[in-house]
């Protein structure tokens, strides 16, 4: 089993992300589209990830993205955050 990564690291890579794939994760909290809840849990799926270096690469190189990658824990909640 995988030990979880640093929380708040992996906080700012979960909104790093989202802000890369055009979400704004205060905006969802604050308009109830998310709860607390789900927010933890997208920082607790990252913090499993195996691919966080690519994931730091990816974000440094390309600030803004289509879609999550494919190995992305929380590319599913992003794309549907993206559609609201």
């Amino acid at each position: 089993m995988q030990t979880l990564g640093n929380a708040r690291d992996h906080f700012w890579r979960v909104v790093k992300m989202a802000t890369a794939n055009n979400v704004d994760l205060s905006t969802a909290l604050d308009e109830g589209v998310i709860d607390i809840e789900q927010y933890a849990g997208m920082i607790t799926g990252c913090q499993g990830c195996t691919q966080v270096g690519k994931c730091d690469k990816l974000l440094a190189r390309m600030p803004q993205l289509d879609k999550a990658p494919d190995y992305c824990v929380n590319g599913d909640t992003f794309a549907e955050l993206r559609s609201t």
